[in-house]
């Protein structure tokens, strides 16, 4: 599994910065680019910097698109401490979550954030690694001489996303799993829409790209109890109008 680093905040460039690192931020641009002209709306923001630049953010369909960052970050607009963004409450159309879940001390904080900022019908795209894919259970080797990945907390599992999702009141519309090798030599994956065979070997994808919409509950009156209930009235009977003249309702 992953081994957590002991800061509060990780950005992890060393392996950004490695062949590797470099190859799989391709392939997540590659994703984004299929993902992010999707979302439409007002605003749009990143949570969390990333190895990708702002190029990639003004792909989205939104009028404006900002980047919030976590700790010390000289490329972001807002910086914010990783628990509280200092937004509105559904103020934002688009919310990019790159790999935001393993820079922070909190995720479940973070994502309850998001989803308080995220507007009605409002989408967010999540992108986190897989601590079930067994690049995860090779970060904690210690035998490794390569630069490892070391969050500053362990990422979710797609399931446990879900999960959380739901008690949020959000709905999860697309599941993506990609990585180095997987499946076989780095190619999107979408669940549900693909060949049957790559469904048993899905658990051991390097990471994964979930959207999901928020979902208001509609507000419907609710009708006060009488003490008594009056018969209803026959449809059609004939009244007295203004000076004897007969109508009908």
């Amino acid at each position: 599994m992953f081994r957590l680093l002991p800061a509060k905040y990780s950005q992890s460039n060393e392996w950004l910065s490695s062949p590797r690192g470099r190859l799989f931020v391709q392939y997540e641009c590659d994703l984004l680019r299929q993902l992010l002209p999707r979302l439409t709306g007002y605003r749009c923001i990143q949570v969390g910097s990333w190895g990708f630049d702002r190029c990639e953010l003004a792909r989205a369909g939104t009028l404006c698109q900002w980047r919030v960052g976590v700790g010390d970050d000289p490329t972001a607009d807002i910086i914010f401490d990783g628990r509280h963004l200092p937004l509105a409450s559904g103020s934002v159309d688009a919310i990019v979550l790159a790999h935001g879940l393993e820079q922070v001390a909190d995720p479940h904080a973070l994502l309850r954030e998001c989803a308080r900022v995220l507007s009605d019908r409002g989408q967010i795209v999540v992108l986190a690694f897989n601590p079930l894919s067994l690049w995860a259970l090779r970060q904690g080797l210690r035998t490794r001489r390569s630069p490892r990945f070391r969050p500053c907390s362990a990422p979710p599992s797609a399931g446990r996303l879900c999960d959380w999702f739901h008690l949020l009141d959000l709905a999860p519309e697309q599941i993506w799993r990609y990585g180095l090798g997987f499946p076989f030599f780095g190619n999107a994956w979408q669940s549900g829409k693909s060949a049957r065979g790559f469904a048993s070997v899905a658990w051991c994808a390097q990471a994964y790209a979930m959207v999901a919409r928020r979902q208001v509950a509609p507000r419907t009156p609710i009708a006060r109890r009488l003490g008594k209930r009056h018969p209803a009235t026959a449809a059609g009977l004939a009244r007295r109008g203004h000076r004897g003249v007969t109508c009908r309702r």
